[in-house]
């Protein structure tokens, strides 16, 4: 999986080389009173990147909401199997116990 992952990077990365190569043109960017001139792929390129931080930050507080929910249920898994362990452990107990009943009920029988 991880070379996998690798490839995909190399691929995107190649891909960008190649825009910011075919995309040099010089552009001015006005904002307010302010104006900035750079090439048209840097532009582009730091665009996408404010927007990429932008959605992976709206993703953060579900993220940790989803933690916290997965942390609880770890917990609570874990007690249910304690608590099945015990449960089973006590129907173990129970059925020895129903069996050596039967037994001393057999043998109370069988002397009468």
């Amino acid at each position: 999986m991880k070379i996998v992952y690798i490839i995909v990077i190399l691929l995107v990365a190649i891909v960008a080389v190649v825009f910011a190569l075919q995309n040099s043109a010089m552009i001015t960017v006005t904002l307010f009173s302010g104006s900035v001139s750079g090439s048209l792929s840097l532009f582009l390129i730091v665009t996408l990147a404010i927007g990429m931080i932008l959605g992976m930050s709206l993703m953060v507080p579900a993220i940790f909401k989803r933690g916290r929910l997965s942390s609880g249920l770890k917990r609570q898994v874990s007690a249910l199997e304690k608590q099945v362990g015990e449960l089973s452990q006590q129907a173990t107990e129970a059925s020895a116990t129903a069996a050596t009943a039967a037994s001393a009920a057999s043998d109370a029988s069988d002397a009468g």
